[in-house]
């Protein structure tokens, strides 16, 4: 990464350290831990880990720290959809790994036009190394594909797909506040060479543009706890913009 970049990023990174820490977190810490345990255990997921941790080098911003974040994320959201829907939890747990499978895959071509389509359909070759059923594939690559904002979803067929497709959406979306300014942005910036005066000129604009994430969660956990997510990142990135509209004509 380009100094400039790592500049305005660490920069960010400082502004945004006096947000509070989102409630999802608060109050399911112990259903994350329980995530991260499956994501450094599970042999499938530790399989797919090393295999898409090169493709996501270079990716316009979401890369394996990003993955990572929503693979963590998305094992908590199923949990808790789950038990919702009174799913056992052998079933629940056989989920989860469905769905943290999903995570790590689900921008494999995020520089691609269409990349949850494109996605999907690379995620169907790298699956046939996996000792999945095939219906356990089919639920990853139609989820892989639902993940895009403002596009309508297709239905899944089956209560756990339609939890695990609903969740990478709400996981991935949880990334469009606070991350969004502190490190998709920098990334795709450096990635572009976008100069930092387009940054701030198209600052307002994309601030508007992420507001209307907030109503697009799908599960209902995402409905409660996403919206806040968005906020938060609304409340850091109008700090940030301030900081650059007095930062930016310097070198």
């Amino acid at each position: 990464m380009k100094e400039i970049y790592k500049r305005m990023m660490k920069e960010s990174k400082r502004i945004a350290s006096s947000s509070k820490r989102p409630g999802f977190y608060i109050e399911h810490e112990r259903l994350l831990l329980m995530s991260r345990d499956i994501y450094n255990s599970n042999a499938e997921v530790l399989k797919c880990r090393d295999m898409v941790f090169k493709q996501l080098a270079d990716n316009l911003g979401h890369g394996m720290e990003h993955a990572e974040k929503v693979t963590i994320d998305i094992g908590a959201l199923v949990f808790i959809e789950g038990e919702g829907q009174s799913l056992g939890s052998d079933r629940i747990k056989e989920a989860i790994v469905i769905a943290q499978l999903s995570g790590l895959l689900h921008d494999i071509k995020r520089k691609e036009p269409n990349h949850a389509s494109a996605s999907a359909k690379e995620a169907r070759i790298k699956l046939r190394d996996f000792s999945l059923r095939e219906r356990e594939k089919e639920i990853i690559v139609q989820a892989i594909s639902n993940h895009e904002a403002f596009v309508e979803p297709k239905k899944i067929s089956t209560p756990i797909g339609q939890i695990i497709s609903d969740s990478l959406y709400d996981a991935d979306k949880f990334r469009w506040g606070i991350d969004n300014f502190t490190e998709t942005l920098w990334y795709m910036a450096d990635f572009r060479g976008t100069p930092i005066e387009l940054i701030v000129e198209h600052f307002p604009r994309g601030l508007k543009g992420i507001i209307k994430i907030k109503d697009t969660f799908r599960t209902d956990t995402g409905k409660k706890y996403g919206p806040e997510f968005i906020d938060l990142g609304l409340e850091a990135g109008e700090k940030i913009y301030d900081y650059l509209l007095s930062h930016s004509s310097s070198p």
